[in-house]
């Protein structure tokens, strides 16, 4: 045996020092190998929490208020125009304490104007403004999606309420889809976005962003698709404005800033105009004629 021989009852130790140094590399490594499962599993699970996390918020974002109908339905309603004698009814009624003047369309295709069209024009019945505005840089910058005959002029998701317009024919709804914005630029037509009042018969409280009492104004459909549009005979607050709305048994509405119009402009089907029109501001208008 090599240089030494060992009897039957010698006692021999196997490994000594270097035996030892190479088990305690074993062990370091070991734990290095353990420390490095333990980073990445930490590492996916802190990636999955946060992709979790973007997906909840994507999903409540896009889906935080109710739909009366998808947004593909809203859109195949594109190709329908508005039934109905080319004209306008009003009537007053009133619901949960708010006196409102009803506007009813039918017949009537819409556009989008820059200034307030000449109303003594027979061809135009309505007219009302459409998307809000802020001055920045001396310059007018558009809030929310904004799109004309395809052209897309500004975009932003947020406020969650829309009216969309095709051939003429137009559509309110409520969601935060961009499918929404992609098919009208691409198929020429035109868009703006506002607040979303009411959604699916529920209010959207999330939108009220305006508070105290002024004179409110609203588009909003009817579960027969019928167009309308409505403005408060007296000052209200977003919330009293969308309960009545609700009451009054409207199920989409879209808020739209009304400025003091004390007698509205329309015209009946008749041809009879009443009212007037008035705007010192740059707004962006809805136009509906025959």
């Amino acid at each position: 045996m090599n240089d030494k021989e060992y009897k039957d009852d010698d006692v021999v130790i196997i490994g000594g020092s270097g035996w030892q140094q190479h088990d305690q590399k074993k062990k370091k490594g070991n734990d290095a190998s353990k420390i490095w499962k333990i980073a990445a599993i930490s590492l996916a699970a802190i990636l999955i929490m946060l992709g979790g996390f973007f997906l909840g918020k994507h999903i409540y974002y896009h889906f935080q208020f109710n739909r009366s109908r998808p947004d593909i339905e809203i859109l195949s309603q594109l190709s329908k125009p508005m039934p109905g004698e080319a004209g306008i009814s009003m009537e007053e009624q009133e619901a949960m304490g708010v006196k409102m003047k009803i506007y009813t369309l039918s017949g009537l295709k819409a556009h989008f104007a820059d200034s307030v069209p000449d109303y003594t024009d027979s061809s135009v019945y309505f007219m009302t403004r459409s998307s809000d505005y802020k001055i920045k840089d001396e310059k007018k910058q558009i809030i929310g999606d904004y799109i004309k005959d395809g052209e897309i002029i500004s975009e932003s998701l947020w406020r969650a309420g829309f009216m969309v317009i095709q051939n003429g024919n137009a559509q309110i709804g409520i969601s935060r889809s961009k499918k929404i914005g992609r098919y009208v630029s691409e198929n020429k037509g035109s868009m703006f976005r506002q607040l979303a009042l009411v959604a699916a018969g529920t209010t959207c409280k999330k939108q009220y962003i305006l508070k105290g009492k002024v004179t409110r104004c609203a588009y909003a459909r009817d579960l027969k698709g019928s167009l309308y549009f409505i403005e408060t005979v007296n000052p209200e607050t977003l919330y009293g404005f969308a309960d009545a709305l609700i009451e009054y048994g409207f199920i989409d509405a879209i808020y739209i800033t009304g400025g003091s119009q004390p007698d509205r402009f329309f015209r009946e089907s008749d041809g009879t105009a009443h009212g007037a029109y008035f705007d010192d501001k740059p707004h962006e208008m809805v136009v509906w004629s025959k």
